[in-house]
């Protein structure tokens, strides 16, 4: 669910394979630049790797590991990730490590700045394949 808050920006973007792909919330003309839909999700896609290798982590304990994961994340005026947390959606990977790992992952994306000052909050659905 979205609602929008006063001085923050609040956009939907989540897709597959570590890569944002589509979404709701501001259409690209309406959202500033690097903050729009695509942008965000390019952006997140740029750290594919770094998600993936989470997982890869996590395999090793679990073999049968499979599935989603859901990060919100809020990107603050400056364009740092301040806060993270696992989405609330059932089916969704549940080891603990791999959470924080990608959490991590999410904390240390630097996004553009808001030239409007404003906060934008969102989430990315990371989805895990076995190899």
């Amino acid at each position: 669910m979205s609602r929008w808050l006063p001085g923050i920006a609040l956009i939907a973007a989540c897709g597959g394979g570590g890569h944002a792909t589509s979404g709701t919330g501001p259409s690209e003309g309406s959202c500033e630049p690097g903050r729009c839909l695509g942008d965000i999700s390019r952006t997140i896609g740029e750290h594919k790797a770094e998600a993936r290798a989470c997982f890869e982590a996590g395999k090793k304990k679990q073999p049968k590991l499979v599935g989603q994961l859901v990060i919100n994340f809020e990107i603050d005026a400056e364009g740092s990730v301040v806060d993270t947390s696992q989405g609330m959606q059932d089916g969704q990977l549940d080891d603990a490590d791999v959470v924080a790992c990608v959490s991590d992952v999410v904390k240390k994306i630097k996004f553009p700045k808001s030239a409007a000052g404003k906060s934008t909050r969102g989430y990315h659905r990371f989805e895990f394949a076995g190899r």
